[in-house]
């Protein structure tokens, strides 16, 4: 027998091993690495923090070595989160010249509507998680039933209620975070422009990670209590990089708000619309109202 063989004949009972919620060693291994990754980010250890999401990565993929494709669904969709805070960190430090170039080659059209930079960094880091997302998508031949784009009848009432909860979740996070907003004015242009990024990038790629990949994995292991609050505080941990408690909070009740949601309804664009109406009124309307908080 091979070293290799061996090696993984020796690692495999270790690995499966069960621990709290019904998870496997290694994937209770892989979350506690990225809740490491997210609160050294939190301290403000943002070097520290991004080497742990990496040797996450890294950790992962020996791990699906080990295991021969046995079981890893969850690992593979925990491990979006490392690169998700790999690939933000990395962006934070580029130039608009480098962001022009990769909305230029992936979304080009965007270029027209899109008015700053901070819009342009959001394009270009959630294009980017695109394709590891697709990856898998068609790697596990998911249907769009699978992940929730569903369309229909209930559309009509869905996505009503889900902009009225969204007004209802921005207005509790603006007071909160009293963010600046990414554009300059409310203009027709600058809302479009951020709609799109909001809609078709940042919400669309975290609910489809979170809600459509991620929850049901752990509802399938721990139940659907459980299974939706571990992907909710998982998904409120990626906020870290606020460094503010509350924020930590409210994302992680807003992730409750969206499990639930598409946990009874298994409609995406019904999430999608609350977590976008949250984001397009937070930075894109509250900041510019008469009674606005101060920065």
């Amino acid at each position: 027998m091979r070293l290799r063989d061996t090696t993984q004949a020796a690692l495999a009972p270790v690995f499966r091993a069960r621990t709290v919620f019904n998870l496997a060693s290694y994937e209770f291994l892989v979350i506690f690495l990225i809740f490491v990754g997210e609160g050294l980010l939190f301290a403000g250890y943002s070097v520290l923090g991004v080497g742990v999401q990496a040797l996450n990565i890294i950790a992962v993929a020996i791990i699906m070595v080990t295991l021969k494709g046995e079981r890893v669904q969850l690992i593979e969709a925990l491990a979006l989160i490392s690169v998700f805070g790999v690939v933000s960190f990395s962006f934070a430090h580029v130039s608009i010249i480098y962001s022009l170039a990769i909305v230029s080659v992936m979304f080009l059209p965007l270029i027209v509507v899109i008015p700053t930079l901070p819009l342009f960094l959001w394009v270009a880091f959630y294009g980017v998680m695109f394709i590891p997302i697709i990856t898998i998508v068609a790697h596990r031949k998911l249907s769009r039933h699978d992940l929730g784009l569903t369309g229909g009848r209930r559309l009509m009432y869905l996505i009503p209620l889900g902009a009225l909860v969204g007004v209802g979740l921005a207005l509790i996070e603006y007071a909160i975070l009293v963010p600046t907003a990414p554009i300059p004015n409310v203009s027709a242009s600058g809302l479009i422009g951020l709609s799109i990024v909001m809609i078709f990038f940042v919400a669309f790629v975290e609910e489809l990670l979170f809600r459509a990949l991620l929850q049901p994995q752990f509802i399938e292991r721990s139940g659907a209590v459980a299974g939706i609050l571990i992907t909710s505080v998982l998904f409120g941990a990626i906020h870290a990089i606020y460094g503010n408690v509350y924020e930590l909070l409210f994302t992680t009740g807003a992730g409750v708000i969206f499990g639930v949601a598409f946990y009874k309804t298994k409609n995406l664009p019904f999430v999608i619309t609350m977590h976008a109406v949250d984001d397009i009124l937070l930075l894109g309307v509250l900041p510019f109202l008469p009674l606005a908080l101060p920065h």
